[in-house]
């Protein structure tokens, strides 16, 4: 894409419809990145989403109003957590349209100031080659949970490489019983490690406290 080609967000943008999700979003609390760590500037995910494609997409005066109308189909949250049959048949089409934007490669996005994560996860799940900075020690650790933890991690085959508790590697990540709760054969091994240390901290906490409550 030639750099004095104007974005689509330069010429118009579903503010509307971007808006109303962002303030949605407020009262999400499942699966959300929100939950994992209070941070004080943190960014919509439907708005870093939207913005992020509408200023990738250079301006098409022929098909405007299609890609406003994609923008704004994937503002809503259930489009990116799977509860919309959509989901997955938006995303491919933005990242599609992305890469023939540049050339068929995906373009590097850079943010310098990631704080809570929200803008380069965004670009992420469009499919860009993203850069996350921060010089705020908790931003990074967040961003290596949000960004990094869950692509290393996530796949079947790295639940060997997942340290786990000294109650739960008689059974391994992905069989067995971690903690006395049963662990699913195919499951995600990072979520399974992630439960299983929450539940050893928490008999730990009992062990010591219980005779004080």
């Amino acid at each position: 894409m030639e750099p004095q080609v104007k974005r689509l967000i330069e010429v118009n943008f579903p503010l509307r419809e971007v808006s109303q999700e962002s303030v949605r979003e407020k009262n999400i609390r499942h699966g959300h990145i929100s939950t994992l760590h209070i941070w004080w500037a943190r960014r919509p995910l439907a708005a870093s989403r939207a913005t992020a494609l509408a200023a990738l997409l250079p301006d098409d005066p022929q098909r405007r109003e299609k890609l406003l109308q994609l923008v704004a189909q994937l503002a809503p949250w259930e489009v990116v957590n799977g509860d919309d049959p959509r989901g997955e048949r938006l995303l491919d089409q933005a990242r599609q349209l992305i890469r023939e934007a540049f050339g068929g490669r995906a373009p590097r996005v850079l943010d310098c100031f990631a704080g809570g994560g929200a803008i380069p996860l965004e670009a992420l799940r469009l499919g860009c080659e993203t850069y996350a900075l921060d010089y705020n020690p908790v931003a990074v650790l967040l961003n290596q949970a949000v960004l990094e933890c869950p692509q290393r991690f996530s796949p079947p085959q790295a639940g060997a490489h997942l340290p786990l508790p000294p109650e739960a590697k008689g059974g391994g990540s992905r069989q067995g019983q971690l903690l006395g709760h049963e662990v699913q054969g195919r499951g995600n091994p990072l979520r399974q490690a992630v439960e299983a240390w929450g539940q050893w901290v928490l008999e730990q906490a009992r062990r010591e406290l219980f005779r004080y409550y």
